[in-house]
């Protein structure tokens, strides 16, 4: 009789609950090839899916070989170029480590012997921004006939100047094929640092530049707008010395680092749900990807103050878009600031932009009619809630 009680109380609840299914069934998570928005080829360094330029590799092994030079007005002071090595390596190796969830080694052979004198003096390379193709590819041949040994073909070149090398001001990554003046192929690209590394950024120079040597864009302004316009300091290709620099989870998907199971689509409308847990550590759900049309995207992970963002002064969900059809330096990704006006932290209005439980909670993109909400918090993950119409 106790088991004929029990089910003519559940029968009406089981009734119940198939009418809700019936009226707001589960909607199906869109197939996420649909938010792989592809790269448009004829934008520099689009920030799609199959962009071609040679890239170096972004999972397994990027080879990289690093040559020392030094100036006649400018010669080395130091003691060894393992000095300098050691600047680089192997935080910045470590660095990748971290980032990719273990899924891309950054090896890198370095020739600490001496420094090679270069054939001019540094003054005389002009190394100024907006250094054209042609003079950079004529330090980087110098720098081979310097060093005039044989070099395994390698994915990236590394040319690293003594510290006193003041006038090589900035570190800028060459992209095309690197070769010597006889035509011998060395490598896919070449990062020639400078002295803004010694300066200001450390080791994460030598990120952000191997970040365009695998095609990632700048997300900083080239109009000589503020360093943080677009992104703040959420992602080293914009602010190298940014509080929260791991690269966006959008870029963490193109470049491999993240599997498809790790993201959600939302390519049509209606109300979905997704955890997320926080993109500084591996395994869960990293993203939501809205997809807008062939071209844009709105994008949704969480951000929290863990691995290599633990000096973020703000955690929470972080919302940007991504545009395939905006060149680098241009903006093509931009941050959506949940708190516009507020003054930010650590030095710029969009370090705190992310929506959070007790703050600011939801975001409406007006122009895409998507909706944006976190409805609760369990231990590091997140639950949000999308509303596309």
């Amino acid at each position: 009789m106790k088991w004929l009680s029990l089910v003519g109380w559940l029968w009406p609840l089981c009734t119940i609950i198939r009418g809700t299914l019936a009226v707001n069934p589960p909607r199906p998570r869109a197939d996420v090839s649909a938010c792989k928005l592809v790269a448009d080829q004829g934008v520099y360094l689009s920030a799609g899916f199959g962009y071609e330029l040679n890239c170096a590799p972004s999972v397994g092994t990027l080879s990289a070989f690093m040559i020392f030079v030094d100036f006649s007005d400018q010669s080395a002071s130091e003691s060894s170029p393992e000095v300098l090595r050691d600047f680089f390596l192997p935080s910045a190796a470590d660095w990748y480590d971290r980032a990719s969830y273990g899924a891309l080694e950054l090896s890198v052979a370095a020739d600490t012997s001496r420094f090679y004198r270069m054939p001019a003096t540094a003054v005389s390379y002009n190394w100024e921004r907006g250094l054209t193709a042609e003079q950079h590819r004529r330090y980087i041949q110098d720098a081979l006939a310097a060093y005039g040994r044989p070099i395994p073909p390698v994915d990236v070149l590394y040319i690293v100047p003594t510290k006193n090398a003041t006038a090589i001001t900035y570190s800028p990554t060459f992209m095309g094929n690197v070769t010597k003046r006889d035509g011998t192929y060395v490598a896919k690209k070449s990062v020639t640092f400078g002295y803004d590394g010694y300066r200001a950024w450390g080791s994460l120079v030598l990120n952000h530049e191997t970040g365009h040597t695998m095609c990632l864009p700048d997300y900083y302004p080239f109009n000589g707008s503020a360093t943080g316009l677009f992104i703040g300091g959420w992602d080293l290709m914009g602010l190298i010395g940014g509080p929260s620099p791991d690269y966006f989870a959008w870029d963490k998907w193109r470049l491999g680092w993240l599997s498809d199971d790790q993201v959600d689509c939302v390519a049509e409308a209606g109300r979905t749900s997704h955890i997320l847990s926080p993109l500084e550590v591996s395994g869960g759900k990293k993203a939501v990807v809205v997809k807008h049309n062939d071209t844009n995207a709105l994008v949704a992970e969480v951000r929290s103050s863990a691995g290599l963002n633990s000096a973020s002064c703000a955690t929470g969900i972080l919302l940007y878009t991504v545009s395939t059809k905006i060149p680098t330096g241009e903006g093509p990704v931009r941050v959506l600031d949940a708190t516009p006006g507020s003054g930010g932290c650590l030095g710029d209005e969009l370090n705190d932009a992310t929506l959070t439980v007790d703050g600011i909670s939801s975001r409406t993109v007006t122009d895409w009619h998507v909706r944006v909400e976190v409805v609760r918090r369990v231990g590091a993950d997140y639950e949000v809630i999308i509303t596309s119409a």
